[in-house]
Parts: C-alpha cells; sequence; structure tokens
C-alpha cells in the first residue's frame, strides 16, 4: 500500500489541479471507497461534460418556472382571500360552489407547481455539484480524478500529521483516524444521552453543566441510563453536603465513575470530607477535594490524605492540591516539577492566579518535560483563544495529551466542536469549546509511527501503600458559566476567569 506521503503527494497534485502522482491502481481504489477521490474513465468524463452543458438551460427554465410560480401563488393567494370574505357569502350558493371548486384547482395547480420547481432545484443543485467535478478533474493513468469534499478535509488533516506519518502505510493511518472520529461521535451520542437523562431531573442547572457531566459519565462503563441514575443517585444525597453546585457535581459525577454502589461510597465521602475540613479547607471546597482523594483510592484501600498537607503548603488552590496529592511519584519529584511550570508561567507575565496553579498542575501530572512543552502551549493558546477569553487551563489540559503536536491537537479539537455542536443545539462558543476540550480529554488517539501513541490510562507502578489512580480516566465537570467559573477549590476566592476543569487522563 501507498504511504501516507505518497497519497499527500498525490492529493496536493489533485488540489493544485497539476499533474498528480500516480499511485497503483489497488492505492486508488482504496482513496475511491474512502470517498476521498473521485475517478472516471474517459467516456464518463464526456458524459458528465454532456450532462453539464445542459446547466445554463436549466437555469433559465428554474428562473422562468420561478416567475411563474410567484404569479400563480400571488393569484391563488388572491381568490383565498376572496372567497374567505364576507362579501362572498351573500353569493348564490351555485357561484359560491363554481368558484370553491376554481380555487380549489388553483390550490392544487400551485402545489404541483411547487413541487416541480423543488425537482428541477434539486437537479441544478446536482449539475452545479457535477459541474464543480468536471472542472477539477485531472488526468491519471487510464482516465481522471478529483479531490471530493471529504478528501480536502483528509488532506488537511493528512498535511498537519505528515512530519509523522509520512512513512507509514496510508490505511494504517486512514484507520485510526476513522476510528478516532468515531469514538468522538460515540461518545458524543452517549454524552446527549446522558444530558437528557439528567436535565428533566436538574432543571435548574445550567444546561453546559449538565452537558459537561453527560462527557464525563459517557466516558464511564455502562449503558446512560445506569451511569445517569448512578449519578443522581450520589447527588442527591449530598444535596446538603456543600454550598457550591460545582462541587456537588464533581463529587457525584467521581462517585458514578468508580463502579461501585453510591450507597457504598458516600460513607467513604463523608469521612474524606472530615478529613479534608479538619486540613483547612473551607467546607465550601473541602467536597471537591475529598472527592479527587476518594477517585485516587490506593490499592490497599487507603487514601492520600496525608499527602494533602503538603501539597496544600505548595500551592493555595485546592483542587491543584488534591490532583497532585493522588499522583504516585515522589513529593520532590511532583513539588519541583510544579515549581518548574508555575515559574514558566510567571516569567511568561502570568500573574498568580487559580488558572496559573491548575495549568501548573495539569502540566506536572504529565508525561511531558515542562522544558519542553512552551511553545506546544503557546501554539495551543493561541488557536483556542479566539474562543476562551482566558484559554491557559484548556490549552495546559490539551498540552498534557502526550502524543499530539499542537496543530493535530487544534485539528481534533476542532472536530470535537463540530460533533458537539450538531448535537447540543445553540450554545454560547465559548461553552461550547470547553466541551469540546473535555471530549478530547482522555480519548484515546494513537499515533501510527513509532511512537506508543495508545494514550490509554496506564496507572504507573503501585506499592501497597502508594497513591492510585486505577486502570481509567476520572473525569470532573468542565465548570463554565457565562465567561468565568466559580472558584470552586481555590483560596483565591472569587469568580474567576478560567473556564476549563477536566481531572484525569493520567499516569500516575
Amino acid at each position: 500500500m501507498a504511504t501516507c506521503k505518497d497519497v499527500l503527494l498525490f492529493l496536493n497534485g489533485l488540489r493544485a489541479h497539476a499533474p498528480a502522482a500516480e499511485l497503483a491502481p489497488a492505492d486508488l481504489a482504496v482513496l475511491t471507497q474512502a470517498h476521498l477521490v473521485a475517478v472516471l474513465s474517459s467516456a464518463d468524463r464526456a458524459a458528465l461534460a454532456t450532462r453539464v452543458g445542459g446547466l445554463e438551460s436549466a437555469r433559465e427554465t428554474i428562473e422562468r418556472e420561478g416567475a411563474e410560480y410567484a404569479q400563480l401563488m400571488a393569484h391563488t393567494r388572491a381568490e383565498e382571500r376572496r372567497t374567505h370574505s364576507i362579501l362572498f357569502h351573500f353569493e348564490g350558493a351555485e357561484k359560491r360552489a363554481a368558484e370553491q371548486a376554481h380555487a380549489a384547482s388553483d390550490a392544487s395547480s400551485l402545489r404541483a407547481a411547487e413541487e416541480d420547481l423543488k425537482s428541477r432545484e434539486a437537479a441544478f443543485a446536482d449539475l452545479v455539484q457535477q459541474k464543480a467535478l468536471l472542472d477539477n478533474l485531472v488526468p491519471t493513468a487510464g482516465g481522471f480524478a478529483a479531490l471530493t469534499g471529504l478528501g480536502a478535509i483528509a488532506l488537511r488533516d493528512l498535511e498537519v500529521r505528515a512530519y509523522r506519518v509520512s512513512a507509514t502505510e496510508f490505511t494504517t493511518y486512514w484507520t485510526e483516524s476513522q476510528r478516532v472520529d468515531a469514538d468522538l461521535e460515540r461518545t458524543a451520542d452517549a454524552s446527549g444521552a446522558c444530558f437528557g437523562q439528567l436535565q428533566p431531573r436538574l432543571a435548574n442547572v445550567d444546561r453546559s453543566y449538565l452537558w459537561a457531566v453527560g462527557i464525563g459519565l459517557a466516558k464511564t462503563p455502562g449503558e446512560p441510563a445506569a451511569t445517569a441514575a448512578a449519578f443522581l443517585g450520589a447527588y442527591d444525597p449530598i444535596a446538603s453536603w456543600s454550598p457550591n453546585v460545582e462541587n456537588r457535581l464533581l463529587s457525584a459525577e467521581i462517585v458514578a465513575s468508580l463502579g461501585r454502589p453510591p450507597a457504598e461510597l458516600l460513607p467513604q465521602l463523608a469521612e474524606l470530607q472530615r478529613a479534608v475540613a479538619s486540613t483547612g479547607v473551607p467546607r465550601e471546597s473541602s467536597l471537591g477535594v475529598a472527592a479527587i482523594l476518594l477517585a485516587g483510592q490506593r490499592q490497599d484501600g487507603s487514601f492520600a490524605t496525608a499527602n494533602l498537607p503538603a501539597f496544600l503548603a505548595l500551592t493555595r488552590s485546592y483542587e491543584a492540591a488534591a490532583l497532585l496529592s493522588v499522583i504516585n511519584a515522589p513529593f520532590a519529584d511532583l513539588s519541583g516539577k510544579f515549581t518548574a511550570a508555575r515559574t514558566q508561567f510567571q516569567a511568561w507575565g502570568y500573574q498568580p492566579s487559580e488558572d496559573v496553579e491548575l495549568s501548573s498542575a495539569y502540566l506536572t501530572v504529565s508525561d511531558l518535560p515542562i522544558a519542553g512543552i512552551g511553545t506546544k502551549l503557546a501554539i495551543i493558546a493561541r488557536g483556542i483563544g479566539t474562543y476562551l477569553e482566558y484559554p491557559l487551563v484548556a490549552a495546559s489540559i490539551l498540552a498534557a495529551i502526550p502524543v499530539l503536536e499542537a496543530n493535530e491537537t487544534l485539528t481534533l479539537l476542532e472536530r470535537g466542536y463540530d460533533v458537539l455542536g450538531r448535537r447540543t443545539g445553540p450554545m454560547p462558543a465559548p461553552e461550547l469549546m470547553c466541551l469540546a476540550v473535555r471530549l478530547l480529554h482522555g480519548i484515546r488517539v494513537a499515533s501510527v509511527d513509532e511512537l506508543d501513541a495508545s494514550a490509554a490510562a496506564r496507572p504507573g507502578p503501585v506499592a501497597p501503600s502508594t497513591p492510585y489512580l486505577g486502570p481509567r480516566f476520572f473525569f470532573v465537570p468542565v465548570l463554565v458559566a457565562h465567561g468565568h467559573y466559580f472558584s470552586t477549590y481555590g483560596a483565591f476566592g472569587g469568580a474567576h476567569p478560567g473556564h476549563v476543569h477536566a481531572f484525569g487522563g493520567f499516569t500516575g
């Protein structure tokens, strides 16, 4: 099979309307079956040219019939108004019957004319597409070929990834690309199903919150109805545990994601909340922190409560401290990397904030070195800055995906934005972009070069007394609400201009 480099050269030639690099018939058949390329023989092209030759005549016919239809519609509407007037009722019965029959005949003629016009317009639109195909045909061995709309999208994606897939067989690359697209579609469908289960019960909760929860639940094993029921089974009992709805959503989602009955987990969560409160974390934040510690339960059944005070001394962000506490790594390593990330942000001109702390934490628990992530992070931040006024947290979450280069990440994010947008209905662009970040976060995006790009959750070495995230991702809500999110965890207080929380997807 041809390599991605071979296919890229061929598709580029088609796009440029220049003689394309030749591909073997079998390779060309693969592109045709994938609907990336349209291939025509010389006879097919001649027949297409003949059909397209009738384009101008079809246009004139539509214009003429359109004018006739407008006249008929105006006449029919006038007759309809007249036969519904008061004066018409004073006419003789025989005359009324005759004119009503005439009006009915006019209405029937109008419907027939409308259907005929629609049919001609559809045929004309098809001719326009065929004309575009004819104009884009490029001579190839034994016939002609042209890039399709799907092919143009695939070419753009392939150009972005060419730096590391050029030597890969195209079929391998395309299969993986289609699998990722299918994962996005399937997760978005399941997210919508979860949203549909939650919305009637939580009608007073912001739609973007419920969609964010739905995305997290969709990544939990099980049917949407079951995971949504588990979420509600946790959410209702903890209603009085925190005055903060974001904490309650976060905690209920984590409980629902752990695969155990809420009735079994909630006592543990309550005990953890008391332990967290004893470290000085206030009530409006302690529930969320406790839920993260619950998600990071060790294999021996214990929790990372002993680690929390040290990280609370390191950062004023309660969420960042909780996240760092459950990672299976020595404190010195984590604190050093976290400090390096925070120092880098300060060197870039960022003032101390919850966003800086959260971003530093997400980069700390990623597999990427702080020294090498700056360029990638900057590109992603610029890319999503069109949607988010303060993109640092979202950019850090995306930059932490180790197997995607910056432009690849943005391309996939655009796809996630489109996939969700077709399901959520009207939603502000910043909130939809935050949901797209959450959709991507943790998805298995496999590279097809020599790198191990499965990006699947792989727990690190686990000793009986070390924090352990478990063999899957844990997700908490993306907290978006009209341009700001409430400072659910941070000691900075108030509403601050971040947009995304997406705990999970890390290898301890």
